[in-house]
């Protein structure tokens, strides 16, 4: 890079603005437009969370006189905190689902 902020390499003391323009012309890469932003509801990635922290939560449950044991009790109550967001978590995705597909589900009715 030169000391000029740009990517062109700097042109040689005596030499013309020639090699620039060619540079220009075999440079590698061509400009390309920046590709779409995905559009994907997120209501089920939050559940699927949500399913993953009540299963560890039931395994916790079951497994609490082992984990009470061995000083672990405190997972419970991590996999239930986990639970409380992810209820929490899955009904804002549910609110924004719909206000952001609402519109286009609308439109084809």
């Amino acid at each position: 890079m030169s000391t000029e902020g740009n990517s062109q390499p700097p042109a040689a003391p005596g030499s013309s603005a020639k090699s620039r323009e060619a540079y220009q012309r075999v440079k590698r890469s061509p400009e390309l437009p920046a590709p779409k932003a995905v559009q994907m509801r997120m209501t089920p990635i939050a559940a699927a969370g949500t399913l993953l922290w009540m299963v560890a939560l039931i395994l916790t449950w079951i497994f609490r006189d082992e984990l009470a044991e061995s000083g672990r009790e405190w997972w419970g109550a991590c996999a239930l905190t986990g639970v409380i967001i992810g209820l929490l978590g899955t009904t804002m995705m549910i609110v924004a689902d719909r206000r952001h597909f609402g519109k286009s589900d609308q439109d084809r009715t």
